[in-house]
């Protein structure tokens, strides 16, 4: 689905689900939206509630490997902040600029730690490592004891 409307999303085998927060104020939601039209990313445009600041908006989608590296290292040149994902959730990844993080730089918090990536084509390679870290923690918790 793609657009501003309501609905579940739907994500298809191979991809994994992000949350996208940006600041229209900033330019991020145009920006972001010709990067997600432009590789045919599916996406579903919201304005964010709760804890995230009144004008963010959240841009929910779902994406293979390839097209959520190609999206951050895309909005890793355009953004004006730095950009952190985060990839402890279950419901997939997490993506925001980070006005406390230097432009160009992509932190992506994982279960067991957080990596730092400074050029594009360590992207890809740390989104892919925090995807599994995190699939490989889900995947204990639900063999643990009692299951």
């Amino acid at each position: 689905m793609t657009g501003k409307g309501g609905g579940a999303l739907v994500v298809a085998e191979g991809e994994m689900p992000f949350h996208l927060f940006t600041d229209p104020a900033l330019d991020e939601t145009e920006q972001a939206e010709r990067v997600l039209v432009g590789a045919a990313v599916t996406h579903t445009k919201f304005r964010a509630h709760g804890s995230v600041p009144l004008g963010d908006v959240l841009i929910a989608g779902s994406a293979t490997l390839t097209a959520l590296t190609h999206l951050i290292v895309s909005l890793r040149r355009q953004f004006k902040r730095g950009i952190l994902i985060d990839a402890l959730g279950a419901d997939g990844l997490v993506v925001k600029a980070d006005g406390s993080l230097p432009r160009g730089l992509v932190i992506i918090r994982t279960p067991d730690g957080q990596v730092d990536v400074r050029e594009a084509e360590g992207v890809g390679q740390a989104i892919a490592g925090a995807i599994g870290a995190r699939a490989q923690e889900q995947q204990s918790s639900q063999s643990g004891p009692g299951a």
